[in-house]
C-alpha cells in the first residue's frame, strides 16, 4: 500500500512530546524521514530513539530554540545535512501562560509571543528559503488553535498569538504559492496533551465540560491532529493552501 509521505523529509518543532511527538511518529509511518526538534535534549533523543527502534534511520534529533535565529538556521542545516533536503515544516512548538488581562506580566506575554509567533516566523522563513533553493516546492503546516478564533479568560497572550499564526499562514500562502509552497494551519480543539492536562488539573470539572460540548463526546488524541497534518502534507491536499483545518470533534464546527 502506498504511503502518503513516501520519500519526503520533514522537520517537526516541539516534537519532544504531545502533538509534535505524535506527528513525528505518524509521519515516519507514512514514509517520511523526520528531524525531531525541541528545547530539551532528553525529549528529542527519546522520540528519535523510539522512532528509529521501529524504523531504523528514519529520524534524527536536533536541539532547537525556535525563538533563536541561530538555532533555527542550525536546525535547517541539520535536516539538509542528514537527509539531503527539506520538504515539510511543521510549526508545532508552542507554550501557554494564563493570567487576568489587567495583571498579565509583560515577561509572560513576550515569552508566549517569542515561541508561538516569532518562532513560527523564523522557522517558516528559514524553511521557505531552503525550499525555494531546492526548486521543488514544499509544505508548511502551523499549529494554531481553536482558541485563535475565540476568547478565553486568561488568554491574552495565547489566544492572540494563535490568531497571529492564522494571519501569518495566510500571508505566507499568498506570497509563497508562486514557488509551489503550500501553507496551511491546523486549529485543534481540546487535545489530550501535557499542556492541557496542566490546565485540567487546575480547573476541576473542566474535562467533563469539554467532553460534553463536543459532539463526538471525547477529547482528541495527539494522533488525531497528526493524521490531519499527514493529509495536509500529502499530495491529496495538493490544491489546498492558506486554509484552516479545525480538528475538534465538532466542538468548534462554526469556527
Amino acid at each position: 500500500m502506498m504511503k502518503l509521505l513516501e520519500g519526503k523529509v520533514a522537520l517537526v518543532t516541539g516534537a519532544g512530546r504531545g502533538i509534535g511527538k505524535a506527528m513525528a511518529q505518524v509521519f515516519v509511518n507514512q514514509g517520511s524521514k523526520v528531524v525531531v526538534g525541541d528545547i530539551k535534549e532528553e525529549w528529542i533523543r527519546e522520540t528519535a530513539d523510539q522512532i528509529n527502534a521501529k524504523s531504523p534511520g528514519s529520524a534524527a534529533a536536533v536541539l532547537l530554540d525556535v525563538s533563536s535565529p541561530e538555532s533555527v538556521e542550525m536546525a535547517i542545516k541539520t535536516v539538509v545535512g542528514k537527509f539531503g533536503k527539506l520538504d515539510i515544516l511543521i510549526n508545532n512548538a508552542g507554550i501557554h501562560r494564563s493570567h487576568p488581562f489587567i495583571e498579565f506580566p509583560l515577561a509572560d506575554f513576550e515569552l508566549v509571543y517569542d515561541v508561538n509567533v516569532r518562532g513560527n516566523f523564523l522557522c517558516s522563513q528559514a524553511a521557505a528559503r531552503q525550499m525555494i533553493s531546492q526548486g521543488q516546492g514544499g509544505c508548511i503546516i502551523s499549529m494554531s488553535s481553536a482558541s485563535g478564533k475565540k476568547a478565553d479568560p486568561g488568554g491574552t497572550a495565547y489566544n492572540s498569538s494563535k490568531s497571529a499564526v492564522i494571519g501569518l499562514t495566510r500571508v505566507m500562502a499568498l506570497e509563497l504559492g508562486k514557488y509551489g509552497i503550500r501553507v496551511n494551519c491546523i486549529l485543534p480543539g481540546a487535545t489530550d496533551t501535557e499542556m492541557l492536562r496542566g490546565v485540567l488539573e487546575a480547573e476541576p470539572g473542566l474535562k467533563k465540560i469539554l467532553e460534553e460540548r463536543t459532539p463526538l463526546g471525547k477529547m482528541a488524541l495527539p494522533e488525531d491532529q497528526a493524521n490531519a497534518a499527514v493529509f495536509l502534507a500529502s499530495d491529496l491536499a495538493s490544491h489546498i493552501t492558506g486554509e484552516q483545518l479545525v480538528v475538534s470533534g465538532g466542538e468548534f464546527m462554526d469556527t
